[in-house]
C-alpha cells in the first residue's frame, strides 16, 4: 500500500498520492475503506495514468493578433511581441478552422494578446463556424461595445473579462486608465448571462483585497477565476506575492465566496472548484493547469500568427514553438511538445514524495521554464497549493462542497457506507 496520512487540524486524511483515493477519518480507519482501496486501487492507477498521458484534443486558444491596447505589467506575451503587432489573414484563418474540425476540436476561445482589436474578424469566424464549434473570449473589455455584448450573447458566446481590484486607481494602474469604469459599464451590460466570466490576477497589488473583490462581484456574476500571478515574464515575477500570503488571502475569498453562496448570491472561485474536482473527482476536472503533465499539448493548444504552442503562457518561448504548418497534419501535432509532456511530477524534487502532487500538479511549466530554464522544477507556488488542498479537505468536512460545486453534475461512481 501507498497510502499517505494527513493530519489537518482536528481529523485525518488517508490518501493514496498515485491515484487520489481517499477518505477523511477521525480516529480509526474502518476496515472496509481499507478492503476497497485494496479492490479498487489497480483499476484506479489506470485510470490516472490514463487521464495524465491520453492526447485528446478540445480546445484551441485563437491569437489572432499579437497587438494588444493595454500594457499590463505582468503579461506573459513579450513586449517586443506585442510591439511587433502580427495578425492572421482572413484567409489563413479559414484554412485554420477548417483544420481545426478535423483534429475534432469543440472549443475555440479568442486569446490574448487583445483579440478585440480584430472584432470584426472574429465575429464574422462565429458567423460562419458558429454551427460547428463553440466560441470564447477573454478581453480586456476595452473594446466592447454594448452592441458586442448583445451579439456575443445572442451567439452564446462564453466571455471573460480582466478585473483585478475594487480600487479604481489600483485597477486601472495594473489594466490602463479607464478600465475600472469599462469594467463596471459592461458588468450591467452582462447581467444574468450565465457565460460570463471575471478572471482576477492576483498579485502584490491585490492579494490583500481578494475577499472585497468576492463582495464586490456576488450578485453580477457567478464564476470568477483567480490566477495567482505567472512569472513567465520578469514584470509577473516582481509582482508575485509571497505564496502564504496569497493562499491566505485566496482561502477567505473562498470562505466570502461560499458565505454568499450560501446566502442567495452564488459565486463559485474556479480554481477552488477545480482543487475540490481533483479530490471528489480527479478525471473531471476542468482546467488543466493542476495536472501532470499539464494539458498543454495534450488537451488544449494555442495558435498565434507566429505559430504553434502548447498554450498561451508558452509565447515568447522559442523551444516550444511549431510552425503553423503542423495544423495540416493531425497526427504530428498529437506526438509535439514531447518536452512538456515529460514533465511529470514524479521527477521533480520535493513533488516526488508529496501526497498532494496529483492534486496539485505544480503547476505552471512555462512559469518554471522561463524562470529556472528547466521543466523539471517545482512550483515557486508550492506552498500556495499545499494550503489551499488543505482547505479543500477542510470544506469537504464540514460539508460545504455543494456551496462550491454543482453536485447534481457528478455522476456518482463509487460509494461507500460504514456499518
Amino acid at each position: 500500500m501507498v497510502l499517505q496520512n494527513i493530519k489537518i487540524e482536528d481529523f485525518n486524511v488517508l490518501l493514496d498520492p498515485e491515484n487520489n483515493f481517499w477518505t477523511i477519518y477521525d480516529h480509526e480507519i474502518p476496515d472496509r475503506i481499507i478492503e476497497t482501496y485494496r479492490r479498487l486501487k489497480n483499476e484506479l492507477d489506470a485510470k490516472m495514468e490514463k487521464y495524465r498521458s491520453e492526447v485528446d484534443f478540445n480546445t484551441v486558444y485563437l491569437n489572432i493578433t499579437e497587438r494588444c491596447n493595454a500594457n499590463c505589467p505582468y503579461c506573459y506575451i513579450p513586449h517586443e511581441i506585442r510591439r511587433r503587432g502580427k495578425e492572421i489573414d482572413v484567409d489563413l484563418l479559414s484554412d485554420i478552422l477548417n483544420s481545426l474540425a478535423e483534429l475534432g476540436i469543440k472549443n475555440v476561445v479568442f486569446h490574448g494578446a487583445e483579440p478585440l482589436l480584430s472584432k470584426d474578424k472574429i465575429f464574422e469566424i462565429v458567423e460562419n463556424f458558429g454551427n460547428e464549434l463553440g466560441f470564447g473570449i477573454q478581453t480586456n473589455a476595452f473594446l466592447l461595445t454594448e452592441e458586442d455584448s448583445d451579439f456575443l450573447k445572442e451567439k452564446r458566446i462564453n466571455v471573460g473579462i480582466s478585473f483585478d481590484s475594487t480600487s479604481e486607481n489600483v485597477e486601472d494602474f495594473l489594466r490602463g486608465k479607464g478600465h475600472y469604469r469599462k469594467v463596471n459599464e459592461v458588468l450591467e451590460w452582462f447581467s444574468g448571462y450565465r457565460g460570463f466570466h471575471v478572471i482576477t490576477t492576483i498579485t502584490s497589488y491585490n492579494v490583500n483585497e481578494l475577499d472585497k473583490i468576492i463582495d464586490y462581484l456576488a450578485g453580477k456574476v457567478e464564476l470568477i477565476l483567480m490566477n495567482p500571478v505567472r512569472g513567465t515574464s520578469l514584470g509577473g515575477r516582481n509582482l508575485r506575492p509571497d505564496p502564504n500570503v496569497c493562499a491566505e488571502g485566496f482561502i477567505k475569498a473562498v470562505e466570502r465566496a461560499i458565505w454568499h453562496t450560501k446566502n442567495g448570491k452564488r459565486i463559485t472561485i474556479g480554481d477552488f472548484a477545480n482543487v475540490l474536482l481533483g479530490i471528489v473527482s480527479p478525471y473531471s476536472r476542468v482546467l488543466q493547469c493542476d495536472i501532470s503533465p499539464c494539458g498543454g499539448g495534450r488537451r488544449f493548444f494555442a495558435i498565434t500568427p507566429e505559430g504553434v504552442f502548447p498554450c498561451s503562457e508558452f509565447i515568447g518561448l522559442e523551444d516550444f514553438r511549431q510552425p503553423l504548418s503542423i495544423l495540416k497534419d493531425p497526427e504530428k501535432i498529437k506526438t509535439s511538445f514531447a518536452n512538456l509532456k515529460g514533465r511529470r511530477v514524479e521527477c521533480i524534487d520535493d513533488c516526488r514524495e508529496c501526497a498532494f502532487r496529483n492534486i496539485c500538479g505544480s503547476p505552471c511549466p512555462a512559469e518554471v521554464y522561463a524562470e529556472k530554464g528547466s521543466l523539471i522544477q517545482k512550483s515557486p507556488y508550492c506552498d500556495f497549493y499545499k494550503k489551499v488542498i488543505e482547505h479543500a479537505f477542510k470544506v469537504i468536512r464540514r460539508g460545504d462542497l455543494g456551496s462550491v460545486l454543482r453536485l447534481e453534475r457528478l455522476r456518482k461512481v463509487y460509494e461507500i457506507f460504514e456499518t
